[in-house]
């Protein structure tokens, strides 16, 4: 911890000191300019007082800074969140698929779209849009009302979406493309 810092007066008292010394030069030398002197003398020694004052009020308030104690009370900004791990955001988006239609049709079909797309392209040579006759056989209907490329957004958005066991049973025909 740091020591107080002390109230510097003697700057003060020095410029006092000449201007007493002033006054008297001006009183022994000009007798009838004796009033105006001594009320600049008065100014001065005033606004000396008034800047003794300042200085020591700040030093009455003055802190030396926060103490552990205090340290330890104010709250340090947490890190950011991490972004999801893909797994993480996998399992959010199936959980959405089975709440919403919406989540469903943007979301969780989109990725699983893709996957069925790259399965079918290198484990059969089929593509999804292109063919989508022999795209169908392969995924099965279940898999192909959800995967088609025709397929209309839901006319509810908010609406239910699928229940679990569908959702995995086309989980489970996408992924039996690859063997």
């Amino acid at each position: 911890m740091t020591d107080r810092p002390r109230l510097h007066w003697r700057g003060s008292a020095l410029v006092l000191a000449l201007a007493v010394l002033i006054v008297l030069v001006v009183a022994i030398l000009s007798p009838r300019d004796r009033g105006p002197a001594a009320q600049v003398l008065v100014v001065v020694a005033g606004a000396l007082a008034i800047r003794l004052l300042v200085r020591s009020v700040r030093l009455a308030t003055w802190a030396p800074g926060p103490f552990a104690f205090d340290q330890a009370l104010v709250l340090r900004p947490a890190r950011p969140p991490a972004l999801p791990s893909e797994p993480e955001r996998i399992r959010f988006e199936v959980g959405a698929a089975t709440h919403r239609a919406m989540e469903l049709n943007h979301q969780f079909r989109r990725r699983l779209r893709a996957l069925a797309q790259d399965r079918l392209t290198a484990a059969h040579g089929v593509d999804l849009d292109a063919d989508p006759e022999a795209a169908r056989k392969l995924l099965g209907e279940e898999a192909w009302d959800l995967l088609r490329p025709d397929r209309e957004p839901p006319a509810d958005r908010f609406g239910p979406g699928m229940p679990i066991d569908e959702v995995t049973r086309i989980v489970d025909a996408v992924e039996g493309l690859a063997r």
